[in-house]
């Protein structure tokens, strides 16, 4: 689904910057006699360069009915030069959005091969058999070639070409083994004498695909598509595979496809670089078209995100980031406030408020709402749930300077990623509008950072619950917003908290790059989030908060310390921590230090947009 009007749109729409814009940040109007037109920093362009606004065209823009009411909330972003960034610039129109996607049934219609690029999904054939099929999806008979340990590789489908299935027949697999991620690619003169792509793309042994697996053959399948550069693509599924595995193929797919160039210089690649169509040829098709506009949908939520925390913290920061979560509101028609200092001391809180302090940057906390329609008969059939998100756009540690190796002080721009999901999934739940639920999306953002102002190591400060905590640690200053924001959140009269946060290193040691951990004091909540992970392929594991080691939270001077100097099992502890600060609501706390940046690819993953959304729309009643 387009996020932009039609590009002729864009085109005969001027967008002028007023030079008095560049310093403040703020968005400038223009009146007309029929619209109000919102200028935009520079930065914000489309994915085919043209200068367009992220969330608003003149008709949207016109139906907002109090505009102090969104000056107020898009506030001035403070600069130390003129030159200082003031937004966050985000490709709010992709090249998927202009893709036009058909799933085929393999069994019914074998696929064209007229142009393009045909791309074989197979599975490698068993070990120690001499034969055997892929899984495949049905159609006339194949070629077979040398698979793991001796064994063969059978293609059961055909094409519209004799030419290209003589060439299938002849078992032209090139020593080409199946093996997951790899890929082999070739040119064959078809029937017309013209040229087409064909390709190979390993997807391992049958039955075995799980999240991790089909990570690596979307991104072998990308590296083929940027690599042929054709418009038309045919992609057959030899394999089989689940629906919900389907959908997140493909948003994996779009995600890998899609490149972020917003501080690159260059020239930046055309629309015409993309391809246009994608056809999708899979036995029994009618089960999985359904997954084609979700996936749209997840893949921006997750892209969305991602954008936010590969934005370098001189552009994201406290006011930029709640600035954008105003577009957001914006646009998917959600309720949004943005509470500011004054506004934080009048709810007293102080924990969150301390670890802000040493920033030039304001805090700023965002609330927003999506009201689902009422279909029950009764309104107490609605549930209500808050997602909460870390959003600490830099994290320095503060006088506790992450200056250790390993402390990875230049990626922490990334510690905002809880923010981003809560964000992400906003723009999925505003955009699916799930009926008998209402969410509210909260972050407590600020920046940790080192000044005369800063908060200090044995500082006392309370939460806006009463609760005084004596600071043992100011680099442990994720947990000191999430307090308030848990404080917040539950006053709503929720029936669920859930918040998400890249809380604790330890989770590379106990979880790895690939799970986070979900810790919580409501059993029943908890698998939900783990059945959540399985429809999202986002994966979670199960961790204990052990109230044993509660005792090592104690503090002489306050109720609390904000670490343990005795228990080594920190992300535990954290989670103890965060405890303290919820009476009766269910709660799960959702660690993703581990997964929220891939390390190898050195992007974000985006993690956990959708693991929230299909938790929301699971409990939609």
């Amino acid at each position: 689904m387009p996020l932009l009007r039609s590009s002729q749109h864009i085109k005969n729409t001027y967008w002028n910057i007023p030079k008095k814009s560049f310093r403040t940040g703020v968005p400038q109007f223009a009146e007309s006699k029929k619209t109000r037109i919102l200028h935009l920093h520079p930065l914000c362009k489309s994915a085919s360069g043209v200068e367009s606004p992220p969330f608003f065209d003149s008709q949207t823009f016109s139906s907002i009915s109090n505009r102090k009411e969104f000056r107020k909330m898009a506030t001035t972003v403070p600069q130390v030069v003129s030159l200082d960034p003031t937004t966050i610039p985000i490709d709010y129109h992709t090249p998927i959005d202009d893709l036009s996607i058909e799933v085929k049934d393999i069994s019914a219609e074998a696929c064209p091969a007229d142009e393009g690029l045909i791309v074989f999904l197979l599975n490698s054939a068993p070990k120690h058999s001499s034969s055997g099929g892929s899984g495949g999806n049905g159609g006339s008979a194949g070629s077979s070639g040398n698979g793991e340990g001796g064994a063969q590789i059978k293609i059961n489908s055909s094409v519209k070409d004799n030419t290209i299935n003589e060439f299938l027949k002849e078992g032209n697999m090139e020593n080409f083994t199946g093996k997951l991620g790899t890929s082999k690619s070739f040119y064959i003169a078809n029937d017309q004498k013209k040229y087409v792509s064909l390709a190979y793309v390993g997807c391992g042994p049958a039955n075995e695909e799980t999240e991790l697996e089909i990570r690596k053959v979307a991104y072998a399948l990308v590296t083929l598509l940027h690599d042929s550069k054709h418009k038309k693509v045919s992609i057959i599924f030899e394999i089989k595979i689940e629906e919900a595995l389907f959908r997140f193929f493909l948003e994996h797919l779009f995600y890998e496809y899609v490149t972020d160039e917003r501080f690159k210089s260059a020239d930046k690649s055309t629309e015409t670089d993309f391809i246009k169509n994608l056809s999708l040829h899979i036995a029994n098709a009618d089960a999985y078209k359904g997954q084609i506009d979700k996936a749209r949908v997840y893949f921006y939520g997750t892209y969305y995100a991602a954008q936010l925390i590969a934005a370098p913290s001189n552009y994201c920061n406290p006011v930029s980031l709640s600035n954008a979560a105003v577009e957001l509101a914006q646009k998917v028609n959600l309720e949004c406030k943005i509470l500011d200092v004054k506004e934080l001391e009048e709810l007293k809180m102080g924990a969150y408020l301390s670890v802000g302090k040493g920033s030039m940057y304001p805090n700023k906390f965002i609330h927003l709402t999506y009201k689902g329609a009422q279909t029950g008969a009764s309104q107490n059939e609605k549930k209500k749930i808050a997602l909460i998100g870390k959003g600490i756009t830099f994290d320095s540690g503060g006088y506790n300077l992450k200056a250790a190796p390993g402390s990875m002080i230049d990626l922490m721009k990334f510690d905002m990623s809880g923010c981003a999901a809560v964000l992400g999934c906003a723009y999925c739940i505003g955009t699916i509008k799930p009926d008998n639920v209402e969410v509210h999306f909260l972050s407590a953002v600020c920046e940790n950072m080192v000044s005369k102002n800063s908060y200090r190591p044995g500082d006392i400060i309370t939460a806006s619950n009463g609760k005084t905590i004596e600071v043992g640690n100011t680099d442990a200053e994720g947990r000191l917003t999430l307090a308030d924001a848990l404080v917040y959140a539950e006053k709503l009269g929720v029936d669920y908290i859930v918040d998400i946060a890249t809380l604790t290193g330890a989770m590379l040691y106990s979880l790895g790059t690939s799970y986070a951990g979900v810790f919580g004091n409501n059993d029943q909540l908890i698998n939900k989030i783990l059945s959540s992970s399985k429809t999202s392929n986002e994966p979670v594991w199960w961790l204990p908060i052990i109230n044993e080691y509660r005792s090592s939270l104690n503090s002489k001077y306050a109720d609390l310390n904000n670490i343990s100097s005795s228990v080594k099992a920190s992300s535990v502890v954290a989670s103890l921590f965060l405890k303290e600060f919820i009476e009766n609501t269910p709660w799960a706390h959702i660690d993703i230090a581990g997964v929220s940046w891939n390390f190898k690819a050195r992007k974000p993953k985006g993690f956990g947009v959708r693991l929230l959304t299909e938790f929301v729309l699971n409990d939609a009643v």
